[in-house]
């Protein structure tokens, strides 16, 4: 007997809801896992939306598939045949295989697009079979697998995030200013107008700098936002507070800028929509209050199956990364702000971070008018490269010149959104008694060494990064630093001037000095240690591009002294560049000036034990800041505050 359109249709739809169910499953448990692999916060309602796009997807393919039911009809065994049921879910599986290959992150690697589809096609078979024997039992099923994979990164979260409640509030100082630190996420100095950049990326950044002093050539100690932001909060590198890739937290022992300043008398607020300054990774520490908005998951969708697709069919996908939620955040809690007690508020944008091509329009089409398909192409070529993907000469020029566009229009809105914090602070009139720093957590490398992103160089396009600092109270209008300074000094410059003491274990001091000449900032170091999930995707013999300072593999330690870097990798060994003949790190010098590798050697041996850092290679079982490791100064400056007990 022939089925009737309404037959056909229940049936597509039925097949369609369980294929949708079950893909949506094996989604949910392969992020959930590797949100948990990562340490990463909990992003239930990004992944509940996830979930429900996928469902309504596999319920469309189904209906629109159902005419297979009538074909199966044809089979000699039947309407009602095995052959005739799977035809329809295996016409889904292969639809879904060829959608997770278009917006595949990198296609070369056949398991990332092909063995989620064959894994729904799965656990839909497994599905069907328990639904002959009790249709509520397995829609229960799935419901409360579901609800575990949701539940699973909560806990995690619950069990291993560092929060602690900050002290009570003392009394600040009088007059004491407030403390507004902003971290463009991302941005490289050579793309930064402020810093002669031809395009007109930081026009607010040019006018802090007209009005504060800028320092012209500051250096990050980190390649990516975890450590490079526990670098920051805490005035120590990598190595010593034990937050990088190999960690993935920063140790609740060690003190932090919030949980300093909230001891005397700041309230301290944090706003970000990047989702590792969180509790998860211990950064949040000392925060009265966190915004969290990050949970949106708007910086996260590029990692996801149905949000990429979402993307590539125009339909609603996000206006930015976050940074227009944390303006609103920002603006509503100085509306309701009352009272003369100083605040400490960090602020993190990501505009300038992958994917490239979530801007709004006029700044996604600030410098250049292609096809948003071809820039949403451009940069799931870019995010694909960071995790493996190995580019062709012609996919390099193809794409070079449009995420070079996309990533300065990233710089161009997040200076306009630091435009947007500053003008809160200076309707409220407190902008002249404001100490206000602007800095960039890590660059990013666009194309150079034919590589793109973050996280594995160590090549100064993401070493470099942007450092302003204005108060009125004590910088003079104009000034300028133009040697090199680490930007681990930023917190022993904020306590200077607001009239506090930086704790003893800060391992650069305080910046200012170098405005009147004196040398400040150093050492100037950079650590990268290795991410062993991210370094797994890349084939044994392939990095993010091409030389050794793109490696994915090993741990990195640069030193910068003069006009020479050296580049230390744990397995490959020792890289010398003259950054004023070869600002580019093209001509490794090792092997024709031994002689000034060993003397940067002597003088990074002197930096290492002056600063009790590790060996490169050394293990890092124990934190460093345990109190076998600690020298009797760093002790007695522990205990002082409170992180140790003290005979």
């Amino acid at each position: 007997m022939s089925l009737s359109p309404r037959d056909l249709l229940r049936r597509g739809l039925l097949g369609g809801l369980g294929y949708g169910v079950a893909i949506a499953t094996v989604h949910l448990i392969t992020g959930i896992g590797l949100i948990v692999a990562l340490g990463m916060p909990p992003l239930t309602g990004f992944a509940l939306q996830a979930v429900a796009m996928e469902i309504v997807l596999g319920v469309a393919l189904g209906v629109l598939l159902c005419p297979l039911f009538a074909l199966s009809e044809k089979l000699p065994q039947g309407p009602e045949s095995s052959l005739g049921l799977w035809l329809h879910p295996a016409a889904l599986t292969l639809v879904w295989i060829g959608m997770e290959r278009w917006v595949a992150v990198d296609p070369s690697k056949l398991q990332m697009w092909i063995a989620p589809s064959i894994a729904g096609f799965v656990v839909y078979a497994i599905g069907r079979k328990l639904w002959q024997r009790s249709a509520r039992g397995t829609v229960g099923a799935a419901i409360a697998i579901q609800a575990v994979a949701l539940i699973v990164p909560v806990v995690a979260h619950a069990m291993t995030s560092k929060s602690a409640a900050p002290p009570d509030l003392a009394d600040a100082p009088e007059g004491a200013p407030d403390i507004l630190m902003i971290v463009m996420d991302t941005v490289r100095a050579q793309s930064a107008s402020a810093y002669g950049y031809e395009r007109d990326t930081t026009p607010v950044l040019e006018q802090l700098a007209a009005e504060g002093v800028i320092f012209e050539d500051a250096n990050s100690p980190a390649t990516w936002s975890l450590p490079a932001h526990a670098a920051l909060f805490t005035g120590t590198f990598p190595s010593w507070n034990n937050a990088h890739g190999e960690t993935r937290l920063l140790d609740d022992r060690l003190p932090t800028m919030a949980e300093e300043l909230a001891r005397s008398g700041w309230e301290t607020r944090c706003f970000s929509a990047n989702p590792h300054i969180s509790d998860a990774f211990g950064l949040t520490r000392g925060f009265m209050a966190n915004d969290k908005a990050w949970q949106s998951g708007a910086g996260g969708r590029g990692f996801s199956f149905i949000y990429r697709w979402i993307d590539v069919l125009g339909l609603g996908g996000a206006i930015d990364k976050g940074g227009g939620m944390v303006v609103g955040n920002v603006d509503a809690w100085m509306e309701r702000r009352q009272g003369d007690r100083p605040a400490f508020v960090f602020v993190n944008f990501l505009e300038a971070h992958f994917p490239f091509h979530q801007l709004p329009d006029d700044y996604l089409y600030a410098y250049q008018q292609r096809p948003i398909a071809e820039l949403r192409e451009a940069g799931q070529v870019a995010f694909g490269v960071q995790f493996g993907r190995q580019l062709t000469d012609a996919e390099y020029d193809q794409v070079h010149q449009p995420l070079v566009d996309m990533y300065d229009g990233g710089v161009k809105y997040t200076d306009y959104l630091v435009g947007r914090v500053i003008d809160a602070w200076r309707r409220a009139g407190r902008l002249d008694n404001t100490i206000v720093v602007v800095l960039g957590d890590h660059g990013e490398v666009m194309g150079e060494h034919r590589a793109f992103g973050h996280v594995t160089p160590v090549s100064e396009e993401d070493l470099r990064v942007p450092l302003v600092i204005r108060y009125p109270e004590a910088i003079p209008a104009g000034s300028k630093v133009a040697q090199p300074v680490s930007t681990v000094g930023t917190l022993a410059t904020i306590m200077e001037l607001a009239g506090l003491k930086a704790p003893p274990i800060v391992q650069v001091g305080n910046l200012l000095p170098g405005i009147d000449g004196e040398e400040v900032g150093k050492p100037i170091l950079a650590e990268r240690f290795e991410e062993e999930m991210l370094a797994a995707r890349f084939a044994p013999g392939t990095s993010n591009g091409e030389g050794p300072l793109v490696n994915p593999h090993g741990r990195y330690r640069t030193l910068r002294w003069g006009q020479f870097k050296l580049v230390k990798h744990s397995t490959e060994g020792d890289f010398l560049y003259n950054l004023v003949d070869d600002p580019g790190e093209m001509n490794d010098l090792a092997q024709s000036d031994p002689g000034m590798v060993v003397r940067m050697n002597d003088r990074l041996d002197d930096w290492k034990q002056k600063l009790g850092l590790p060996e490169l290679d050394a293990s890092i079982d124990a934190p460093r800041q345990d109190p076998a490791n600690l020298s009797d100064a760093e002790k007695e400056a522990l205990c002082a505050l409170g992180y140790m007990e003290c005979d």
